[in-house]
């Protein structure tokens, strides 16, 4: 294999095209380097460390099989370099690097993190009938019953019984929280940090409709075709039977729904009664984007259709992990902010993009950290601040 070809190999690792093994055989490479700090660079020798890379994988890839050898255990941030190192573009980290702001430059980076931030671990509210609210932290394991709910609280999650008699609750997560809910029908809910759900403590006859803020995921229960599930998100309504899927509404102006198993048919509200043609129905892998004042005529539908969604970037939530595939610092601190109950400063325009996976159960300076090693951005803690800025 020459350096075209290990040129290519990078790129179908960078691009999530490797097969496994070329997966694993990239990454044992990387954490090697990792390992012996031969990743290390200096201003000014960008291409001799693209080229002692682009060798050291060449070696690794026509070792003698005894040679090659797993690493069990590699540094938790090897992996999630070499995503970086290559979303920001086959090591080209040295163009256009300026200063830090003045009162920065000269704080080292364990000066600039000194005040880390963990996940924010706040509460999950629930508000009761009367508009009451109780801290779901509060309630011991058991049954639970409040004014005419029937539940039981198990190891974080909340299940319902159903009855004759019919109240709303809501349940709500603050920053830094996950929440796992079944409804009384046995459809099974999960809540992403600062998203909520309203919903009938019993479902009647005919639809059964719940209500949804930030990001939930669905995996709903099959009854009849007389008893369709309706989840209400801004402007948009999600009309199932039985199937898995995600609601991501954070942000009202674009609201995405990606199926995951089933069918669904996505309708802005306005139209939910009209034209068809108005509405669209998504196949597993799908993902509906509903855009703020998309257009209502009887000849386009207001949604944008994703036919190769990233399922796994998207259930990464769901999964307890940051996973970023060409994300914007925007999007990134976003996400963030609402795990670390940060707020966030950015004294520069920061336009390149990111790759990463790393569990959100570390503090936020480690993910700072692997933004860093990209030689594209730097940040300082200062309280609960980040504050953003070119290197």
């Amino acid at each position: 294999m020459d350096n075209n070809e290990a040129r290519t190999l990078l790129e179908k690792y960078r691009t999530g095209e490797c097969t496994p093994e070329e997966k694993q055989l990239v990454e044992q490479w990387f954490a090697e380097l990792a390992e012996t700090g031969e990743w290390q660079w200096a201003d000014g020798q960008k291409e001799e460390v693209q080229q002692r890379m682009e060798a050291r994988l060449l070696q690794q890839i026509n070792a003698p099989a005894s040679r090659i050898y797993i690493i069990r255990k590699p540094l938790w941030w090897a992996a999630a370099v070499l995503l970086l190192l290559l979303g920001a573009g086959y090591f080209y980290l040295f163009v256009n690097r300026k200063a830090a702001p003045a009162g920065y430059t000269h704080l080292s980076q364990q000066e600039r993190f000194r005040n880390d931030i963990a996940p924010a671990k706040q509460q999950v509210i629930l508000t009761l009938p009367d508009g009451s609210k109780k801290a779901l932290d509060s309630i011991i394991n058991g049954a639970v019953t409040l004014q005419g709910m029937q539940a039981v609280k198990m190891n974080g999650t909340l299940t319902y019984s159903s009855s004759s008699k019919v109240v709303y609750n809501t349940i709500a997560t603050e920053k830094g929280r996950l929440f796992h809910l079944q409804l009384s029908d046995g459809t099974e809910v999960w809540l992403d940090a600062l998203s909520s759900i309203r919903f009938p403590t019993s479902f009647g006859k005919g639809p059964r409709e719940v209500q949804v803020t930030g990001q939930v995921y669905f995996e709903v229960a099959h009854l009849s075709s007389n008893a369709p599930f309706l989840v209400k998100s801004g402007e948009q309504i999600v009309e199932v039977l039985g199937t898995h899927f995600n609601v991501n509404s954070y942000d009202l102006q674009r609201i995405q729904t990606t199926l995951l198993e089933g069918s669904v048919r996505v309708v802005k509200r306005e139209t939910a009664n009209v034209k068809s043609q108005m509405a669209a129905v998504l196949r597993p892998g799908e993902q509906s984007v509903l855009a703020a004042n998309s257009p209502l005529t009887t000849h386009h539908s207001p949604f944008t259709i994703d036919r190769s969604a990233d399922l796994e970037q998207i259930m990464a939530w769901k999964n307890g992990r940051f996973q970023f595939n060409g994300n914007t610092v925007k999007q990134i601190m976003d996400q963030l902010q609402r795990w670390y109950n940060i707020e966030v400063e950015y004294k520069d325009i920061i336009t390149e993009t990111f790759v990463a996976d790393i569990e959100r159960d570390l503090p936020v300076s480690q993910l700072l950290t692997l933004l860093e090693m990209t030689k594209q951005i730097k940040f300082v803690v200062e309280g609960n601040k980040v504050i953003v800025m070119k290197p």
